[in-house]
């Protein structure tokens, strides 16, 4: 399957997810049907935490049509490959999902994966069984298409937080700051910025390799990567002019920013140094393997996408930056790991604009946030850096708990393309080392 492209990495999480014994088979007396199925009414409380029909307006959450059954250990809920209309939510018991290669794991009532659907889409990529007594909730796919309600910007009204921030000491600190007006948006490095705004008119490469030999760090690391496994040719660039000539103008200019990010991620202060190098290196796993994936799908250019995932959360580095301003006993680190999650999308956005980057990647911050994103049937941008999030986060052994990554609508739109969970093991392997490869070039 797609995962497998991430198999060594990540095979002790996956282990994990499995399960070592098969699911109880359906028996006589537990037969493979619901023996229950009516309306039913949920308290408001529960349904505004499932994903995604949480982010409904509370209106529409209050009239949406619930349907529930009921299964006995050992029945069938839903077979790989036929149609579905509707999002399955587990509300009590144990399910047991089986893929097509005989693999599964458990999804059981009160964690993170019941809060997101059994299936979602036309039709369903597992089995379910039932492995206790179990119900679940049917919601329509038509009632989840409406318009989501806004995000709200507890930046700016902190009583619209969510609880674990309204008594986070950290929080409280940064909200003051950042509506004193005093919030410094990060700079890009002047070369990329004189590049990016030469290049609003109509100039030349003979202009452009002028602008970029002003930095001969990032001249070096250009050519360097003119000559890697995506753009090399039989002769390898040995200059700033051959790089540019092969790369174009427009790549290069991608290539040229997303270089200049690296000399923002640093800190004096030990702790929040230790961070801001964790982030580079996610940013780095997220972008080497949305450029890898842009180019597999063809959804976007590969730079497009090496850039996207390097800035998807480039909104915690003002956050960061706050942080070393304070004293260490001003704050506590615990209280500085629980907002960077919860309050980065936003100024992420806040950054891209002031930057002035295209809107496509300037929403790139706020649509990664959700695994439910749902913009159109087509694979877009957003898409590609969302897959590459998840994948980087399972290899990486990640503490955050994933929802199912054939519920996503975004592995949904991969179709019958090179994508599909049949992709062949040596595309995989390829795709593995062109990871490893950009993932070298913007080391150091």
């Amino acid at each position: 399957m797609f995962f497998n492209l991430f198999k060594k990495s990540g095979q002790d999480q996956e282990q994990k997810q499995a399960l070592e014994d098969k699911p109880p088979k359906p028996v006589e007396s537990a037969p493979a049907v619901a023996v229950k199925h009516k309306p039913v009414s949920l308290p408001l409380e529960f349904l505004s935490r499932l994903i995604p029909i949480g982010k409904l307006p509370t209106e529409a959450l209050e009239k949406l049509p619930l349907h529930a059954a009921t299964f006995a250990p050992g029945a069938t809920i839903f077979k790989q490959g036929t149609y579905n209309d509707s999002l399955i939510y587990l509300v009590k018991g144990i399910v047991y999902l089986e893929a097509p290669n005989g693999s599964g794991q458990e999804i059981t009532t009160g964690t993170l994966k019941a809060l997101c659907p059994l299936t979602f889409g036309a039709k369903h990529q597992l089995t379910a069984f039932a492995k206790s007594e179990v119900m679940v909730i049917y919601v329509g796919s038509d009632q989840v298409s409406g318009k989501p309600k806004p995000r709200a910007n507890f930046l700016a009204d902190p009583e619209l937080a969510p609880p674990v921030l309204k008594t986070n000491a950290f929080f409280k600190l940064f909200c003051r700051f950042y509506q004193s007006g005093n919030l410094v948006i990060p700079s890009l490095p002047s070369v990329a910025v004189k590049l990016r705004t030469a290049m609003q008119g109509d100039i030349g490469i003979n202009e452009a390799v002028k602008i970029i030999s002003l930095d001969p760090a990032i001249t070096a690391k250009l050519i360097q990567i003119s000559n890697g496994a995506l753009y090399q040719t039989t002769v390898p660039s040995t200059s700033c002019l051959a790089a540019v000539s092969r790369l174009g103008l427009s790549t290069t200019r991608t290539i040229v920013t997303s270089i200049s990010l690296r000399h923002l991620f640093s800190s004096q202060q030990p702790e929040v140094n230790k961070r801001v190098q964790n982030i580079w290196k996610q940013s780095l796993r997220v972008s080497s393997i949305s450029q890898v994936l842009a180019g597999l799908t063809k959804a976007a250019t590969p730079d497009q996408a090496l850039l996207a995932g390097l800035v998807h959360n480039i909104g915690l580095l003002p956050i960061l930056k706050f942080a070393e301003t304070l004293k260490p006993d001003h704050f506590k680190l615990t209280d500085l790991d629980v907002c960077l999650p919860l309050i980065q999308a936003q100024l992420g956005s806040m950054i891209l604009s002031d930057w002035g980057f295209p809107e496509s990647l300037v929403n790139i911050p706020l649509e990664v946030e959700d695994w439910f994103h749902y913009e159109s049937n087509k694979l877009d941008l957003t898409d590609i850096v969302l897959l590459a999030k998840y994948h980087s986060l399972l290899a990486n052994n990640s503490n955050t708990e994933l929802p199912l990554l054939s519920t996503l609508p975004a592995y949904q739109k991969l179709g019958n393309n090179s994508l599909s969970p049949d992709m062949s093991l040596q595309v995989l392997q390829d795709a593995k080392q062109q990871i490893a490869e950009a993932m070298a070039l913007f080391t150091g």
